[in-house]
């Protein structure tokens, strides 16, 4: 990841990870954030839904943690249903709260 910040001189590198999870780095800190167990339908529009969340996240100026955090839950929530869809906030809300992230 070094070598990738180092290359764009970027302030914040986020690489989603599959079923891995995501992960994100500044120049202080780093996290990488496990996915969580799901059943799949299909992955399509999770990656775009990952980086909207993340978005959202950093234009609320809300923690690196936090933003690697509510990201992949979206993304692992999008998953869960078939074809290109959106997740409701009130779905992601519950997902929060039942992880202790809000």
């Amino acid at each position: 990841m070094a070598t990738l910040q180092k290359t764009l001189q970027n302030d914040i590198t986020f690489v989603t990870l599959s079923e891995h999870g995501v992960y994100i780095a500044n120049h202080v800190e780093h996290y990488h954030v496990p996915a969580h167990i799901r059943t799949i339908a299909d992955v399509s529009g999770a990656g775009d839904t990952v980086i909207s969340v993340a978005t959202l996240c950093l234009a609320s100026g809300v923690s690196l943690r936090t933003i690697a955090e509510l990201s992949n839950l979206a993304g692992g929530l999008v998953c869960e249903k078939s074809g290109v869809v959106s997740i409701e906030p009130d779905q992601l809300i519950e997902e929060c709260e039942g992880k202790e992230l809000l």
